[in-house]
């Protein structure tokens, strides 16, 4: 890491930070941004900075980012928790197609997945405490959580564990993805199992060769 850049909520000219960028040659932009995404993404755009935009940006995880930035988006890439068209289990395509019929063909931001399978999640341990939502039966209900959701697997470590009860990341449980923006549209890219496409920047993206 070349340098960590944090900036205020208010900003509304990024170029002061994109110059600062540049200047020191980084093979990409690692974002953490979530409700100001659009700005940042719309000057990194018209101002073609020529350096990858990856990372974490909350908004572009919704198909409402494009219109937000006025078609902006294209080349960035996002980490989320599912992608139009990646089928992680057989329930994240079927979700997505209902969502996006419901709401005017806008696809769900990350949460709204992870809100989707929590929802059963729940419920499932109510129904196996005979409808009961006591709090303690409710947590003994949900260590014994075994459920693919529109994510993927998802089981938590018990209360006697290093990470209590925080949900189990990895190859068999709940890995994300990766998605990119490519022709006006969310591709997942990563993990392979999932991907619907290759990586691909516009022209003004210079990415470096990696060296032997």
């Amino acid at each position: 890491m070349l340098d960590h850049i944090r900036f205020n909520p208010d900003t509304s000219d990024f170029t002061p930070i994109f110059n600062q960028i540049e200047a020191k040659h980084p093979d990409t932009i690692t974002t953490g941004i979530s409700h100001v995404g659009v700005q940042p993404t719309v000057q990194w755009h018209d101002q073609q900075v020529p350096i990858p935009m990856t990372g974490q940006s909350s908004q572009a995880t919704t198909t409402s980012f494009r219109k937000d930035t006025n078609g902006a988006t294209e080349g960035v890439i996002t980490a989320s928790a599912a992608a139009p068209g990646g089928a992680i289990t057989p329930k994240t395509v079927p979700f997505i197609d209902s969502y996006q019929k419901h709401n005017g063909g806008v696809s769900p931001a990350y949460d709204g997945f992870t809100s989707y399978d929590l929802v059963y999640i729940i419920a499932d341990a109510i129904h196996r405490n005979q409808g009961s939502p006591d709090p303690d039966k409710m947590v003994d209900a949900l260590e014994k959580t075994d459920y693919v959701g529109t994510i993927g697997r998802w089981q938590f470590y018990g209360k006697n564990d290093q990470f209590t009860h925080a949900l189990k990341y990895g190859e068999g449980y709940i890995t994300g993805i990766n998605l990119q923006w490519q022709n006006g549209k969310q591709v997942a890219i990563w993990p392979k199992s999932v991907a619907t496409a290759k990586v691909k920047f516009p022209a003004f993206v210079k990415v470096q060769a990696a060296s032997n």
